[in-house]
């Protein structure tokens, strides 16, 4: 596990994570960031950052969209237009997509970078849905502003299918710079059929005596679901129906390392989407010499067993700036081994 630092105890559930070599880079899969979402069978879509997509079209995009079909290491990618297609940027000069989420027919997005009108403050997330796959979309009359600088939605089985509830969670990072380390990381909910309306949402707001989750309207009153005194950042949660664990996926900056991006990586287990958290692994050089970052495990790719994964990943350099998978492997504690 190698969790030098790591902020959490072993996880109870998972001894150990095996990465596999070889790391599957989508040459014609450039961009970064990557969020995905599981529609349905054999169908995901994704979005990226910063670049031309996988069918290598002319136009660099600060926020485009594909549609992903297959399993690595046989995915293929295809770019699709979208009327949120966002021609100009460059790091935090356009808006990114942070989160995409499928719910009952309805594409869900969350963007980052956002600025107001009238506003040269780029530090804001917003959110838009789509009712025909991603091609057009609606963007809601308000946004996060101090915090939830970088929304990912929980995702679960496809069209969220094997949710928890009738709600759907949004965690991020506790700033309101996806540019920055945040320590802790912070959890909203909303009923999944008033996901655009921004009066439904609840914040979490710590426990009570019984370890229950409280909940508020109030964004004030909003409390960590994961603190690490060495950072989060870009963060993801998933769930593996089949070990009936989320799975939290964050960088965090090591000691000593002033980079705004770094090769490390934090794998985190619970079984709540507020946890209590547990380390699965926790590496201060998981991708060096690359600085990599918004790792998240996929749903669709995880075995039926959940024991083997995959994750996907981008980063800054240039090897890395593209759409990468790495395989993973699961030792359970109970294998007794």
């Amino acid at each position: 596990m190698n969790a030098e630092n790591a902020p959490y105890p072993p996880s109870p559930v998972v001894r150990g994570i095996t990465w596999h070599a070889d790391v599957v880079k989508c040459q014609d899969g450039i961009g970064d960031n990557w969020p995905i979402t599981w529609v349905d069978e054999d169908l995901q879509v994704t979005a990226y950052g910063d670049g031309v997509g996988f069918d290598g079209h002319e136009q660099y995009l600060s926020l485009g969209f594909s549609r992903i079909r297959g399993d690595p290491p046989h995915h293929r990618g295809q770019d699709f237009a979208s009327d949120a297609d966002t021609p100009a940027g460059g790091g935090p000069d356009g808006i990114k997509a942070s989160g995409l989420l499928m719910v009952d027919g309805a594409l869900y997005l969350f963007v980052r970078n956002y600025r107001p009108e009238g506003s040269d403050d780029y530090k804001n997330s917003r959110l838009a849905w789509s009712r025909d796959l991603g091609v057009n979309w609606r963007w809601a009359d308000w946004h996060f502003a101090d915090t939830f600088g970088c929304p990912e939605f929980v995702q679960f089985g496809p069209n969220y299918r094997g949710a928890r509830d009738n709600y759907v969670y949004i965690a991020s990072q506790g700033n309101n710079d996806a540019y920055l380390f945040s320590p802790d990381i912070v959890l909203a909910r909303a009923p999944r059929d008033r996901v655009p309306q921004r009066g439904c949402y609840e914040f979490f707001a710590g426990a009570d005596a019984a370890g229950l989750p409280l909940w508020s309207a109030d964004i004030a009153d909003r409390r960590p679901i994961f603190t690490d005194p060495l950072g989060t950042q870009r963060i993801a949660v998933t769930y593996n129906a089949a070990l009936g664990r989320y799975l939290l996926t964050t960088s965090h900056r090591p000691p000593g390392n002033t980079e705004v991006w770094t090769p490390a990586l934090g794998v985190f287990d619970a079984p709540e989407p507020w946890g209590p958290w547990t380390t699965v692994c926790y590496r201060h050089d998981w991708s060096a010499p690359w600085r990599t970052y918004h790792h998240k495990f996929p749903t669709k790719w995880m075995s039926a067993d959940g024991r083997v994964m995959w994750l996907l990943f981008s980063g800054i350099d240039e090897e890395v700036y593209t759409f990468c998978l790495r395989k993973a492997t699961l030792e359970l504690v109970a294998d007794g081994s």
